[in-house]
């Protein structure tokens, strides 16, 4: 069924409205009133809290109308975990405007209001953008992926929360939270790296990934930007227009490498 579950949220994502999940972030309002509960570790442990009722629910209709609503719920809990910046599409749609009509400084403005980047000169602001991206897919997408295939709906629903309350500047809950999401996120990291090696440029790929693999306090979202900077070597050599679309295709053929390896466990199993 996870494969099932993993398909019908693509199939939402890609073709309907709810590309960055439900209309409404149901989950900051939760975050943002629980975060206030307790001093560090204590106020993990409340926002997490939330993953009771959650599991209950999941256990009271196992089973029920031979599995349907086990598998809506599994949907309606995968919405919740994806992420809310699209960044394969409308993320970086302000940026690419202005960069067309080659306005450098509105492009700057743009990846400093809405994507939270800074640079100084042209390059470096493209590989800022390129490393957003990259970041943004692996904590919207492929971590969320990973742990529900491993726990299901509350693995990805946990990630979500810690992810959400790592973000709640100035608060007590924030480091102790950070802490679980660079544990969570450092296991899909490097398997997203690999999946990057497999559709890219293997060789030079995988070496940078051997150099930075045991590298415990590297963020997720840098090893998996400097693997992706590896992966399009040559293509970086072409017209700096084109950066973001190789990028974009380089992250739609890793999530269908994921997504032909997670048919075939399927298959397994």
């Amino acid at each position: 069924m996870n494969f099932l579950v993993l398909l019908l949220v693509a199939l939402i994502l890609l073709w309907t409205p709810w590309r960055t999940g439900y209309p409404r972030d149901v989950l900051q309002p939760w975050v943002a009133r629980a975060a206030g509960v307790g001093r560090q570790w204590g106020a993990v442990a409340a926002v997490l809290l939330l993953l009771v009722p959650v599991g209950l629910l999941l256990w009271l209709v196992e089973g029920l109308a031979y599995g349907l609503f086990t598998l809506v719920l599994h949907v309606g809990l995968l919405l919740l975990s994806v992420g809310r910046h699209d960044p394969l599409a409308g993320m970086n749609a302000d940026f690419l405007a202005a960069w067309r009509r080659q306005d450098q400084a509105a492009a700057a403005l743009v990846a400093e209001q809405q994507l939270g980047v800074t640079a100084e000169q042209a390059d470096e602001l493209l590989v800022a953008v390129r490393g957003r991206m990259v970041t943004a897919s692996l904590q919207d997408y492929f971590v969320p992926a990973f742990w529900y295939l491993l726990l299901g709906p509350l693995g990805a629903l946990g990630y979500r929360l810690l992810e959400l309350a790592s973000r709640r500047e100035g608060q007590s809950v924030t480091r102790p939270a950070a802490l679980l999401v660079h544990a969570l996120e450092w296991i899909p990291a490097r398997l997203l790296a690999l999946s990057f090696a497999l559709v890219g440029q293997f060789d030079i790929t995988l070496r940078t990934l051997r150099g930075l693999a045991g590298e415990w306090e590297l963020p997720g979202g840098e090893l998996a930007t400097r693997c992706a900077q590896a992966a399009l070597a040559p293509e970086l050599e072409h017209e700096q227009q084109e950066v973001l679309a190789d990028t974009r295709q380089l992250l739609v053929r890793s999530i269908l490498t994921w997504a032909v390896v997670i048919a075939f466990l399927s298959m397994l199993s």
